[in-house]
Order: structure tokens, then C-alpha cells, then sequence
């Protein structure tokens, strides 16, 4: 019971961290750019590439940027931010984008164009790019700023565009593709919380005003470290160790990849209680899992790890996707609300033995469990012909 009740205190000071996070003023939105200096956010691109002027975000060097990044994830907010363009200027507002690879296309763009007076389509200014056209075409000609203000809440998308609304209630379907219409790039197998972003297309651009609201069921807590930085010189992703017959690779700008199976890549440090994140994606009749508190099975004829399974299956009736397997289970969710071959992102929190998982900002399981106490994590590579992606993992040791 005392235990039960200090993880009741703990929640009720990190719920009181987040809301002082979105009372920082009176309508609730915070600064993302603060006007001097660019704490909070990541560059792509080459160092130097984005500074401040005057108070202002700007292209140092256009076209050695490539994205500048939050560095926090957000799933549901609303963002308003001002713009100004040059003539012929290209950039892009990337919203729900992993840390690697195209925001653009991890998540996706708000197009920034000069486009003024031509027809909306799928590339313009406003535009969902390569998706959704806007409704019209709302923005000035170029040497004037330009204010956008975006909603997003789960699949639904709404876009104000110097006050018009060109995007109203848009549900993030199966439309999208990438550079090429026959290649098929639906907004629903995307990620589905990522980094918000700004695009350098090689234009001397000018922000300001950057502010958000952040709605999110489950806002990401300050101060979570990467856990997949890079492959090391043993030919395993650094800071982890293979066991048994999964091959892992990371391709696609961090995106950590496992084929085969079985077979498992734990973490060289153990942890005892954190949070953990990551976007998780599996093929067709795919199965993974998220350990925790595990070690190797010492039976070499027993690829199975001893500790948590948080499961990663579609398919499974009993143990599917955020479920503890064999072990807890949601109480009013009865199946899967995930897919193969779509993008979903995994919560873990873990307090002494009170164990929650999440899916998407879905709450699943919460329980008590006092089976294991400390360990290492890792992920899974299940059977012949699995393929499991992972991107952003993510963890805050909460110890």
C-alpha cells in the first residue's frame, strides 16, 4: 500500500510538471523558439546552418540545413508560426517526422511555396505534400510574412493559412505517395508522434513566433536519451549485444532493423525503473516484443529471455500489442488496434512494480507485477521471414 500510494504521488507531481509546461501563458501555448538562440532544436544539417537574426529563425547557409528539429516529440497540438519567403522560395513545416531520414515522408509536410495566384494541388503552398491539396491558395506573394496555424489531433488535420482554412478537419487516409504517385505512401502507415520540424530547400527563409500547444493524451517528458546512435565495431548497433539469429542492421537514416528469427539485441545497461519510447513497425504477420527487465536465457537450447515481454503482435487474440505477455492485459481493450506494414509508437513506464504500456497515447495495461525487478531491455526478432523496424527508442531512467 505505501508503495501504491508514493506512485500516486509521483504521477500527480509529473502531471503537475506537464501542465506547468502548458500554462507557461494564459492561452496555453509555450515558445518553441525562444528569439534568441536555438535551444530545444536539432539540426539535420551541416553545423551553422540555422541561427538567429534580430530575434528571427533563419537559413545561415540555404541549402547546407536540410531540417531543423524539435528536440521532443509531439503527437497532438496545435503549432501557429510566422514566415517569410523570398521569391522562388521552398520550405516545408514537417510534422509527426522521426529523427531520421525525410520528415517529409517519415511523417509528413505542410508545404511552403511561392505559389501565390496558382491553382492548389499536392505540391503547392499549404498543400499536405504529395497527399492533400489545399482548398486554396492562401498564400502572399513573396518579401511578405505569412502566418500558419495547424491542429492536429490523431488522424484529423486542420490548417490555417493567413486566417483561411485550407485544410478542415482532414483525415490523415490512405492518400500520400512518395515522389511518385504509383509509389504508394499512405498517411495512415506513417508515424503516428514524431519531431515537429522546418525545412531548408537551399532559400534564405525567416521564422518567428514559433508556438505550440500541446494536446497530447501523453506528452513526452523532458530530458529522454537515444538509445540507437550508430553501428559499432563489433557490427552490432552500439551499446547493444546479440543473441541467437536475428541479423540487425540500421538503415534509413536510424532506423534499427531486425530479420529472422529468433534471435534478440539487449542493451549493455540494465535499468530498473524508466520510461521508454519508440515507433515501432512490423511486416506482414510479423511479431516482436519490448523487454524489460530481462536477461539472456542461460539454456543455450533456449532463445526465450527471462523478464517482461511488452508484445508487439497483430494477430496474437490473447497477447497482442501492449499487452505483458502471459502476464497483464488491458481491461476494457479486447484485441489489437494496431496493423502490419503502419507505423505505431510504444510507451513503457515502469515504477517499482507498477507497470503501464501505451499505444499510440491509448492507455493498455496497468498493473502490478513483482516478478523482476532490474535488467536489461530489448527488442525481439521472432521467427523465419519477420521483419520488426524500430525508430527513436528512447529512454528516461526514472531512478
Amino acid at each position: 500500500m505505501r508503495i501504491r500510494r508514493a506512485l500516486a504521488a509521483l504521477a500527480l507531481t509529473a502531471s503537475a510538471v506537464f501542465v506547468g509546461e502548458a500554462q507557461a501563458s494564459d492561452d496555453g501555448f509555450v515558445d518553441l523558439f525562444n528569439g534568441k538562440d536555438l535551444s530545444g532544436w536539432t539540426t539535420a544539417g551541416e553545423e551553422g546552418s540555422w541561427g538567429v537574426r534580430g530575434g528571427e529563425l533563419v537559413t545561415l547557409k540555404p541549402g547546407k540545413g536540410w531540417w531543423l528539429r524539435t528536440d521532443r516529440m509531439y503527437r497532438d497540438f496545435e503549432l501557429t508560426l510566422d514566415f517569410w519567403m523570398p521569391e522562388g522560395g521552398n520550405s516545408g513545416v514537417g510534422l509527426r517526422g522521426s529523427s531520421g531520414g525525410d520528415p517529409a515522408f517519415t511523417g509528413f509536410e505542410v508545404q511552403i511555396l511561392d505559389t501565390a495566384g496558382q491553382d492548389p494541388d499536392v505540391h503547392n503552398c499549404g498543400a499536405v505534400y504529395e497527399a492533400i491539396a489545399p482548398s486554396e491558395m492562401a498564400v502572399y506573394p513573396a518579401g511578405r510574412w505569412n502566418t500558419y496555424r495547424i491542429r492536429l489531433v490523431g488522424d484529423v488535420l486542420d490548417v490555417w493559412l493567413n486566417g483561411r482554412h485550407i485544410h478542415d478537419r482532414q483525415r490523415l487516409d490512405d492518400r500520400g505517395y512518395f515522389r511518385q504517385e504509383a509509389n504508394k505512401l499512405p498517411l495512415n502507415t506513417r508515424a503516428t508522434t514524431g519531431y515537429i520540424a522546418l525545412q531548408d530547400h537551399g532559400h534564405p527563409f525567416r521564422f518567428r513566433n514559433i508556438r505550440i500547444k500541446d494536446l497530447s493524451p501523453d506528452p513526452e517528458p523532458q530530458g529522454m536519451k537515444p538509445l540507437i546512435t550508430g553501428m559499432g565495431s563489433d557490427g552490432q548497433p552500439e551499446g547493444w549485444f546479440a543473441e541467437d539469429n536475428t541479423e540487425w542492421t540500421i538503415e534509413d537514416g536510424g532506423t534499427l532493423v531486425g530479420r529472422n528469427g529468433p534471435g534478440h539485441l539487449f542493451t549493455d545497461a540494465t535499468f530498473r525503473d524508466f520510461e521508454m519510447r519508440a515507433l515501432v513497425k512490423v511486416n506482414e504477420r510479423g511479431n516482436s516484443g519490448m523487454y524489460f527487465r530481462v536477461k539472456p536465457n542461460p539454456d543455450p537450447n533456449n532463445p526465450w529471455p527471462i523478464g517482461y515481454e511488452a508484445q508487439i503482435d497483430q494477430h496474437d487474440p490473447k497477447n497482442f500489442t501492449g499487452c505483458i505477455y502471459n502476464a497483464a492485459w488491458p481491461t476494457y481493450i479486447k484485441g489489437p488496434i494496431t496493423r502490419d506494414n503502419a507505423w505505431f509508437d510504444y510507451r513503457i513506464r515502469v515504477e517499482g512494480d507498477h507497470i503501464r504500456t501505451w499505444i499510440n497515447g491509448v492507455p493498455m495495461v496497468n498493473t502490478f507485477l513483482d516478478t523482476y525487478d532490474a535488467g536489461h531491455l530489448a527488442v525481439q526478432g521472432h521467427h523465419d521471414t519477420n521483419v520488426i523496424m524500430y525508430k527513436d527508442i528512447r529512454v528516461l531512467p526514472l531512478n
